[in-house]
């Protein structure tokens, strides 16, 4: 990748490759006249394990390609620390996750909105949706875009399960959907992914790809980002830790934009000196700006998960009996682009309510087609299946805090997990109705035994346990630099941190609220609005 001189300065410094940084340094550069610098701390996205889709099994926790954050014990989660996996190369985790495209409920957004952040009503960013997404399937649907860089269909092929799936939903009542992203994503349905001719569409081959050969862009990688700049209350350039050790700065002549994350840029703001006041002189760094909520209303999706053995092979396994299959499905994908390595496995899900009064869908379902460890998430040996309950808006709130005023190590992560007493009774309704699915008739062909919970754990306090227990993140943080105008705000509607000139945060941690949904599309989306927020600013 290129490098930087001493004396480099650049219009639009960019910190963080990721699903949004990419689309600035992409929508930024457009216009030759404005110099734009992208710098990443991890390096190319050259590593196979992301361009094929099932390399996903190993990029959870790749020693490279990952931050490999952990939170601290989750007090209300059985004392168990929890890995946070972010992707650390060009396209962030938009590099390592699981390729789902969905986009939540459209009144998510309102939901901004009526916070007070004005243009982030579903109708006003939907046109940005539609402009990043290059849609195979809805070629005329007034919610896709078919001419965006991020190319996003069904896949190829589908486990039989997907249609015994959609029975047992219909045998208890519930519709199919045939787009999630459509008027409202309540139902069970295929899921779409960012897959392309049998290899991953990350927000790097999307849109940073196309816009390197531009002599207008720089993009430093294996850079560390050690703190922002700032110069009486104007963020001036960001001070760089490039290999081999040396500091330097890299100045921007119009806007510092960071796109490091919901763990990465509210860490990256504190070592700057903005954030709480008191916590900052505790680790030694001189306030430049007291902004309590830096860090603070962390979010995500929290899972609980039901699994059964199969005794057929139906459901994807590791057997003798299917290692002619999988034998054929390794030897011909790098002919094909086809089959199982080109497939991220998360096949069908149902978003429902698990009360009949709620206004929109709360929890959840995916479909898993194998049975998997739960600690590693991998696939596990013989056949079965899960169901997957998600919590869509959880109550808890956790935060992120400073472990020193050393970049290098990593922040103090705490979730505060299933703290709202809610979170768990919704979780409990969610897994209860994931056990009426996997149990009703359609599924009596596919189905062995129960093999988590056991069939002993259904009570109350013991499903309750179990949660606490074994449940899971849905790799989904956000709001650690929450967008609004309250005591807690750290972004205003338009991105600009409160009371630093010309300083934006462009990413997850600026949703006020969780989306009911996976975040790599809107993050995209986040993106594709702010460069139109910057560059009209300019």
């Amino acid at each position: 990748m290129s490098s930087s001189t001493m004396n480099d300065q650049y219009d639009y410094v960019v910190v963080g490759a990721g699903s949004a940084g990419c689309v600035l340094a992409n929508r930024l550069s457009t216009d030759p006249n404005i110099r734009v610098c992208l710098i990443e701390a991890g390096p190319p996205d050259s590593h196979p394990y992301i361009q094929v889709p099932l390399g996903i099994a190993a990029l959870l926790d790749h020693p490279v390609l990952n931050w490999n954050f952990s939170s601290i014990p989750q007090q209300n989660a059985g004392n168990r620390t929890i890995a946070v996996p972010r992707g650390k190369t060009l396209g962030g985790s938009s590099s390592i996750n699981g390729m789902v495209y969905t986009r939540g409920h459209p009144t998510d957004y309102d939901d901004w909105s009526d916070l007070g952040n004005e243009g982030w009503s579903f109708e006003e960013v939907l046109p940005y949706f539609r402009r990043s997404e290059n849609n195979r399937d809805f070629r005329d649907s007034p919610y896709h875009g078919t001419s965006g860089p991020v190319e996003v269909g069904f896949l190829d092929s589908y486990n039989p399960l997907v249609e015994t799936f959609f029975q047992a939903g219909e045998g208890l009542g519930y519709q199919r959907n045939p787009d999630f992203c459509g008027l409202t994503h309540e139902g069970f349905g295929r899921r779409q992914a960012s897959i392309a001719r049998g290899r991953r569409v990350s927000a790097a081959t999307a849109y940073l790809r196309p816009a390197l050969p531009r002599r207008n862009l720089t993009v430093l990688t294996g850079t560390l980002v050690r703190r922002v700049v700032i110069e009486g209350a104007r963020a001036t350039a960001v001070e760089v830790e490039a290999e081999g050790g040396q500091y330097r700065a890299i100045r921007a002549r119009r806007e510092v934009v960071l796109s490091a994350g919901a763990i990465g840029s509210p860490h990256l703001l504190m070592l700057s000196g903005i954030g709480d006041a008191d916590e900052l002189r505790a680790h030694g760094i001189a306030v430049r700006r007291h902004l309590p909520g830096v860090g603070r209303n962390l979010q995500d999706h929290l899972c609980a998960t039901i699994q059964y053995s199969s005794p057929t092979t139906i459901p994807y396994g590791l057997s003798w009996r299917s290692f002619p299959w999988l034998a054929w499905n390794f030897l011909s994908y790098p002919f094909t682009r086809k089959g199982l390595l080109a497939n991220n496995v998360l096949h069908a899900s149902a978003f429902i309510r698990s009360l009949p009064d709620l206004r929109r869908p709360d929890v959840q379902i995916i479909l898993v087609p194998a049975v998997h460890d739960k600690k590693s998430g991998r696939m596990g040996i013989g056949h079965g299946f899960g169901l997957m309950t998600s919590l869509m808006r959880p109550r808890s709130r956790g935060r992120i805090s400073l472990a020193s005023a050393d970049p290098r190590q990593a922040p103090v992560i705490d979730f505060n997990f299933l703290s709202a007493p809610e979170d768990i009774e919704t979780l409990s309704r969610g897994a209860r109705i994931s056990r009426r699915i996997a149990e009703s008739t359609p599924f009596d062909k596919v189905r062995g035994a129960e093999l988590e919970p056991n069939p002993g754990t259904w009570s109350g306090s013991e499903l309750a346990e179990y949660i606490r227990q074994y449940s899971h993140t849905g790799y989904h943080p956000v709001g650690t630099c929450a967008m609004g105008q309250g005591e807690d705000a750290v972004v205003d509607a338009q991105l600009r941190v409160h009371g630093i000139e010309k300083l934006r945060v462009v990413d997850a941690s600026i949703m006020p609220t969780l989306i009911g949904g996976n975040t790599g599309g809107p993050v995209m989306m986040i993106g594709e609005k702010a460069a139109d927020m910057i560059l009209a600013a300019a």
